[in-house]
């Protein structure tokens, strides 16, 4: 089916043929994407949790194949593993218990955030600092891309005169 806007047809030029594509190999024929598997699996800490663990194996591969994890970066992508589970463990205690409780004393009855209320908001917070670190949502990973200059870079450098 074609697609229209306006009544002009949308689909340019030739479909590609998918039979034609070659995976990127380098580095003695190895596949892209098993090079970036193993780099993940070589850099991940012996210290994470089984559940932390399955976060990393998710993750670290797709920062490996955008260049983003590299030995320096293994505590962040560690650390963003860590406050993901340490939400999730929050968001079930308060699903389980409820986000407020009840105390009944000399000035009545007086209802109460939980202590994981939060932490949980600020797990959040810190999660959230670690997705921008790594260029893990659509806006961060725009801010991360090549050629959005440098802080020291004079912008008037490529003006005449």
């Amino acid at each position: 089916m074609r697609t229209q806007l306006n009544g002009v047809d949308m689909a340019r030029g030739r479909k590609p043929d998918l039979e034609n594509v070659v995976p990127m190999k380098a580095e003695g024929g190895v596949p892209f994407e098993e090079r970036c598997a193993r780099l993940a699996a070589d850099l991940k800490p012996f210290d994470l949790s089984e559940y932390e663990a399955r976060v990393w194996d998710r993750i670290a591969p797709q920062l490996a194949m955008q260049e983003r994890l590299k030995p320096h970066f293994v505590d962040t992508v560690a650390e963003y593993c860590r406050a993901l589970m340490r939400m999730r463990s929050l968001r079930m205690t308060l699903h389980d218990e409820g986000e407020t409780y009840t105390v009944k004393g000399r000035n009545g009855e007086q209802h109460k955030s939980r202590p994981e209320v939060a932490q949980l908001n600020e797990t959040w917070r810190q999660w959230r600092n670690l997705t921008a670190a790594l260029g893990l949502t659509p806006a961060d990973e725009r801010g991360l891309a090549a050629g959005n200059g440098d802080l020291f870079d004079n912008p008037f450098e490529n003006l005449g005169g």
